[in-house]
């Protein structure tokens, strides 16, 4: 109970002296979109017309340029600014045995994004765009050997590409750079939209962040798209470089030259959206990653270190209803061939996410994830990755796979502005994960989290 006081008490500080707004809807977005949404005009002198006009004013400011005619090459250049500092409490149920790891806090406490952006649009359907992590600030703490490691963020670029508009062909682009893969519902969602304060464990089973390739979008109408990303991974060792990609598993990489042949991973995707109304409509997306390593069936070479997606074929088949106040998102998953699985090497999952905006101001989210390996004579194999959830491996002695988990998570979002959603907001709340390997509970307990966000 001493930890979850903690927890509350961390809650309360973030909640003094914040406001809330609305949450937006749009879904599938690139990042460098603008998140605002048309709504009524505020009230003169009310405080949802400061809270709009403050937005306003902190975009208005980075925007460094912006073209009068579209006569001029440069149409538009402004700066992106993202930040979230949040705060995680975890209470694991000691009853199996599973605690705190020795020299460890319950309470974690982080700048868990704090990146600046540049996008720079011209008349020729050409926009330059990054988004560059701020480095030197106090990331999660770990804990071996009973003793706490502080840990820093490291500067490097997140996104870093070109994208082209073809001419002739309505609806066709392409990017090249580094870029963020699409794969999974709750991957794909930008960072500055997600409604919970971490994704899913479906959301974070492979581990993905962006990488050098290249991006095909073709969306012939606006209910209807279709993408190819070809994508390779160059890390060679440990150490953080603000060119080398991000996928990797620990850290050390086969050879260290950029290859295609072994680092290369591909995925097709389609989107669709039908039965539109005025205040409600139906999405399906599809969604296929195949990685091309050669480390699956015993194909690496002896020594070699895997780094990459970690399942050599991925299917991810997801589903979006919106209605006025109410969204439903699913999302149904099967991993396979999972990368160093222990017994059988699928994984099946499925998410659940319902969210109602209850005010203006309020909104409120379930969620339910559950992953599965079934196929190993009558039992799982130990490829669920609990350590994609990012505090209960880290402080607590639960192991880093296990054959089934399912967690549930209820929480709440507070928005500024009506206007803009997404520019700043607070989010809070609580999961409680299970985990069982051959029947037995290898973890269960509850995790508490709340965050400070902002995206301009």
């Amino acid at each position: 109970m001493k930890h979850i006081a903690q927890g509350i008490a961390a809650t309360a500080l973030l909640l003094s002296g914040v406001s809330a707004a609305k949450d937006s809807v749009a879904f599938y977005q690139p990042q460098q979109a603008d998140t605002d949404i048309s709504v009524t005009t505020a009230p003169a002198g009310s405080f949802d017309e400061f809270a709009d006009s403050t937005v306003d004013a902190i975009k208005d400011a980075l925007r460094l340029y912006k073209a009068e005619d579209k006569s001029s090459l440069v149409q538009e250049v402004k700066l992106s600014w993202m930040e979230q500092y949040q705060i995680a409490v975890v209470q694991p149920n000691g009853s199996n045995s599973h605690h705190l790891k020795p020299g460890a806090s319950p309470v974690n406490q982080e700048f868990r994004r704090s990146w600046v952006g540049l996008n720079i649009k011209l008349n020729t359907g050409t926009l330059f765009h990054t988004w560059a992590r701020i480095g030197g600030l106090p990331m999660r703490e770990t804990y071996a050997g009973g003793r706490t490691r502080k840990n820093y963020s490291y500067a490097d670029f997140f996104d870093l590409y070109i994208q082209q508009e073809i001419p002739g062909v309505e609806g066709l682009s392409v990017k090249v750079g580094k870029l963020k893969p699409l794969f999974t519902m709750d991957y794909t969602e930008a960072s500055s939209k997600i409604k919970c304060v971490e994704r899913s464990l479906i959301g974070q089973f492979n581990g993905l962040d962006s990488n050098w390739g290249i991006d095909v979008t073709y969306a012939p109408r606006k209910d209807l798209s279709f993408y190819v990303q070809l994508l390779a991974n160059d890390r060679a060792s440990g150490v953080k470089s603000m060119t080398h990609s991000d996928v990797y598993r620990d850290g050390r990489g086969l050879k260290g030259e950029f290859g295609w042949e072994d680092k290369f991973f591909a995925i097709v995707g389609a989107r669709y959206r039908f039965i539109e109304t005025a205040d409600s409509s139906h999405e399906l997306v599809f969604q296929y990653m195949h990685d091309f390593d050669n480390s699956y069936d015993g194909h690496s070479e002896q020594g070699a270190n895997y780094y990459g997606p970690g399942v050599q074929d991925s299917i991810s088949v997801g589903y979006l209803y919106n209605r006025d106040r109410f969204t439903f998102m699913a999302n149904a998953v099967a991993f396979y061939d999972v990368v160093d699985a222990e017994g059988g090497s699928n994984c099946y999952g499925l998410q659940i996410q319902p969210s109602y905006l209850v005010t203006p101001h309020v909104e409120l989210v379930f969620r339910y994830t559950a992953l599965s390996s079934l196929e190993y004579h009558g039992k799982g194999g130990t490829v669920v990755p609990l350590s994609a959830d990012r505090y209960i491996c880290t402080q607590t002695t639960a192991p880093l796979r296990c054959e089934h988990a399912n967690a549930f998570y209820i929480g709440a979002n507070f928005f500024f502005s009506a206007k803009n959603p997404d520019a700043l907001k607070l989010m809070i709340g609580a999961e409680y994960i299970t985990a069982r390997t051959e029947g037995t509970d290898v973890y269960n307990g509850w995790e508490f989290t709340s965050a400070f966000r902002w995206s301009f």
